[in-house]
């Protein structure tokens, strides 16, 4: 089992991801897999990093 990321490690790899298409691309994919499996929409003004550590953050994939 792998250890799990703080809040910060993760927000910098999902800052890095967003600096490419490719990168952008696999967050928005990411992000609908989160929102439809809660079975809710992203809020328009909450950004992709910003609900992707929250969705992980509520799964427990983030370290406190």
């Amino acid at each position: 089992m792998t250890a799990k990321k703080t809040r910060r490690e993760r927000e910098k790899e999902l800052q890095t991801l967003l600096g490419s298409l490719a990168g952008k691309a696999e967050l928005e994919a990411l992000a609908d897999c989160y929102a439809a499996s809660s079975q809710t929409i992203r809020p328009g003004r909450t950004s992709l990093v910003t609900y992707i550590l929250v969705c992980e953050r509520e799964r427990g994939m983030i370290a406190d």
